[in-house]
């Protein structure tokens, strides 16, 4: 940040420093010129006068004057309330006028002022350009500014996750062994124990076992990262799989369906994604569990570059803000990673995911590249 600051502050400086001296030296040079055209219409008065008090003609006076000046470009007398132009005489609006008097004759010098108002306006022209650039330079070093924050605010987000889960990932690697080694024996249990014990019992602890087996896994995979077997995948036929196999599930509880999904071929791990889309549609079901009404709907459609996913259940609810943190759950019996594997998935295909409430329902939204 530092390293941008400082030049740009420089620059900026710079700028400040040029506009002033230009608009320095224009009123310099005005300053300077009036100054000359007051020496030169003192030089006229007492060429004027002189000719009067020696009997000469004023008139011819200021012709040959005029002659021989390069800024005394004109000139008028007045007598008796009448205006006599000078002969040889340019009389211009835009020329720089002075008067005097010599008795009895009331006089107008006309300068050429044309070199200055020329200059003035390349001095303009320089000073808007100046004033532009600047400007120019203030927005692109804002926008550096803005986008570098920004930067910073993603890689503060991301060291702060990943240091969390470094934590998390602590504690965890000292748990899965000893886990692992329990669950074996547990299992090498059951199976000897299979013929002496009710069946019923047996069978629950069996569950148990498994849903600890799963919560291990799942634990563990946190440590790694995701790699993805890509390959064209049919969109249609992958979510039709996949919420097949909750059929039965969904009859049982209730729920009623609504499947709409546009065609596409995408390139995505097909096994990943899958879990993607189990873990949103199982959390929408669970959500369901106290809802009067039981709806639950799964869409898919292109949108510009991406294809979208809406996963909306009609329980209209969000548990939180920190709804995709890992091992964060609402659920008596959530191990609180389903959410957090579905984010790992939607980003590690350079997508993304986002949960919301419109219109009453409770909406997962994850968006993917389509190429």
């Amino acid at each position: 940040m530092r390293k941008l600051l400082f030049p740009a502050s420089l620059l900026t400086i710079l700028f400040v420093a040029i506009i002033l001296n230009i608009y320095f030296l224009r009123n310099e040079l005005n300053g300077f010129y009036l100054f000359v055209i007051k020496e030169e219409t003192s030089r006229v008065k007492s060429v004027v006068e002189g000719t009067i008090a020696g009997g000469g003609d004023p008139v011819e006076a200021l012709t040959s004057y005029m002659e021989s000046s390069k800024l005394l470009k004109g000139a008028t007398f007045k007598l008796e309330g009448r205006e006599i132009i000078i002969p040889g005489s340019d009389i211009s609006q835009e020329y720089f006028k002075e008067s005097f008097k010599v008795q009895p004759f009331s006089f107008a010098l006309y300068f050429d002022f044309s070199y200055v108002r020329e200059f003035n306006k390349h001095l303009s022209y320089v000073l808007i350009s100046l004033l532009f650039f600047s400007l120019l330079f203030t927005a692109v070093t804002v926008w550096l500014v803005r986008e570098y924050f920004k930067e910073r605010i993603l890689y503060e987000r991301e060291k702060q996750e990943k240091e969390k889960l470094e934590s998390i990932n602590l504690v965890i690697h000292s748990l899965i062994h000893e886990v692992k080694n329990r669950l074996n024996v547990l299992r090498l249990l059951v199976y000897r124990l299979g013929s002496s014990f009710d069946e019923t019992y047996l069978q629950k602890l069996r569950e148990e076992i498994d849903k600890l087996g799963k919560y291990v896994e799942e634990t563990a995979n946190l440590r790694k990262p995701l790699t993805l077997s890509k390959e064209k995948t049919d969109i249609f036929f992958l979510i039709k799989d996949v919420v097949s196999k909750f059929d039965e599930l969904l009859k049982t509880k209730g729920i009623d369906v609504e499947t709409k999904v546009e065609k596409a071929e995408l390139e995505l791990d097909p096994e990943k994604f899958s879990s993607l889309l189990i873990d949103l549609i199982k959390n929408g079901i669970e959500a369901l569990e106290d809802s009067e009404k039981k709806a639950l709907k799964i869409l898919g459609k292109k949108e510009g570059n991406y294809y979208t996913f809406y996963i909306m259940d009609s329980g209209g609810k969000l548990p939180g803000a920190e709804l995709f943190e890992p091992f964060r759950s609402t659920k008596e019996k959530g191990f609180g990673l389903g959410l957090y594997n579905a984010k790992r998935v939607a980003e590690a295909h350079g997508g993304e995911i986002e949960a919301f409430v419109r219109d009453g329902w409770t909406v997962f939204k994850v968006s993917i590249p389509i190429s």
